[in-house]
């Protein structure tokens, strides 16, 4: 039977352990969260993100991380859906698209008009699993970023 769970802060590093595998799986070439950076996003003073476990017969199957955003055209709350992932051996059993259901249901319980995220382009597997649901790729967008000694440049200052 599937769970949604809440995390505990005594939960920091089974979530850090899943998401330095999803950066892998990712081909993300460095990643640089700790346990003190989760620690401070899901329960500091102002957390910047949720977190739930997806709990299978008691094992810890997978998580997904999201937080919110302001739609500037929409002008209403909406969710953005920061990491998804489900452990390889609990694959395939419908744990992705529960998910999916969890956080749409809390999204439309709070207002919200999307759920908006980022997937690796070429990951066939994610594409195929996203057009399953509904999904659609915002093609009237693309994604840039500013970062690195990029970001610190324009702020008019040097990387440490």
């Amino acid at each position: 039977m599937m769970q949604f769970k809440n995390l505990a802060e005594t939960d920091i590093n089974v979530l850090l352990e899943m998401l330095i595998a999803l950066g892998h799986s990712d081909g993300v070439a460095e990643i640089h969260t700790d346990a003190t950076a989760l620690r401070l996003a899901l329960f500091g003073k102002d957390p910047a993100v949720t977190a739930k476990f997806v709990v299978m017969d008691e094992v810890v199957a997978g998580f997904v991380i999201y937080s919110w955003k302001w739609g500037t055209f929409t002008g209403v709350r909406d969710m953005y859906m920061q990491a998804i992932y489900i452990r390889p051996e609990f694959r395939r059993q419908g744990l992705g698209r529960a998910i999916m259901q969890q956080l749409a249901s809390i999204a439309v319980d709070e207002g919200c008009s999307r759920i908006e995220w980022l997937t690796v382009k070429d990951k066939q597997m994610s594409k195929e699993f996203y057009d399953s649901i509904g999904a659609v790729e915002a093609s009237h967008m693309v994604v840039r970023r500013v970062q690195g000694e990029a970001l610190h440049k324009l702020a008019g200052s040097s990387m440490p």
